[in-house]
């Protein structure tokens, strides 16, 4: 039996037995991940984000128990919908210039991005963080290029719920170099030049967002339902600038942001 099969076959025999959804998917997503072998989700369902964010927590409560994240990927294709968010834990965070195994993933994805990160702690509190509260526990806006994979093993028609519970095809984060005078940027006039092997990748105010600080009270409030809070030297990595794009082993990939920094990762 193929280990695809024993997958689906573990999802039938879980299903028989009673166990939740956030059980099932949780069990699958975390030996995934230990297996390096994609999971076959098969016809098991996830109903509504809230249940995709319990699969999320309980994935990083089995991996990564006693720790808490030290990065943060939030985004979404525009404003007119509610972002999503994913926690990075501290062994996926890579200072740049960085080296990854393209052979240990099973997506090669890579986004150029701006990321902040916080000066100053914001904990968990029942009335929400304003965006002038949230600006000043800034202390840096830096360059960040993120790797995207996937733990599934049809992810190219998986639920936007699945991938989400998959930690929004998060793999790991390279920090590069950034400034402390980032209130002069303007967003909506940033360039971004993004190397991935060969090729370039160029745009010019083309977050979804606007100006990506935007993001960053959700993300408080997010974190806050959540009992997590953010904390100094946390990074908030925003989402890409050229969209995902799929490198190869052997590629350099650099994101170049003038005016605020770069970052660069080998693939090996």
């Amino acid at each position: 039996m193929t280990r695809e099969k024993a997958n689906e076959a573990l999802v039938h025999a879980l299903r028989k037995h009673g166990a939740t959804a956030i059980g099932k998917g949780t069990h699958l997503l975390v030996e995934a991940r230990r297996s390096k072998t994609p999971a076959a989700t098969g016809d098991l369902e996830l109903h509504n984000e809230e249940e995709a964010y319990r699969v999320q927590d309980a994935v990083y409560a089995e991996l990564w128990s006693g720790t808490r994240p030290v990065a943060w990927k939030v985004g979404g294709p525009s404003d007119k919908v509610e972002p999503t968010a994913a926690p990075i834990a501290p062994d996926a965070v890579l200072r740049s210039p960085a080296s990854v195994s393209g052979a240990s993933m099973n997506m090669i994805g890579v986004e150029a991005e701006v990321a902040f990160r916080l000066a100053k702690d914001l904990p968990p509190r029942s009335r929400p963080y304003s965006s002038r509260s949230v600006a000043a526990a800034v202390g840096e806006v830096l360059v960040t290029i993120e790797l995207c994979d996937t733990r599934l093993a049809n992810w190219k028609r998986a639920t936007g719920l699945w991938m989400l519970a998959d930690f929004q095809n998060s793999s790991g984060l390279v920090a590069g170099s950034g400034t402390k005078d980032w209130q002069k940027i303007d967003f909506l006039q940033q360039e971004v030049e993004f190397r991935i092997g060969a090729r370039t990748a160029k745009a010019k105010g083309a977050h979804s967002f606007g100006n990506p600080m935007r993001l960053l009270p959700w993300l408080a409030a997010h974190c806050g339902k959540r009992g997590l809070g953010l904390h100094a030297g946390d990074i908030i990595t925003t989402g890409a600038w050229t969209g995902l794009e799929i490198a190869k082993p052997g590629d350099s990939v650099t994101a170049i942001f003038p005016g605020i920094g770069e970052a660069t990762v080998k693939i090996s």
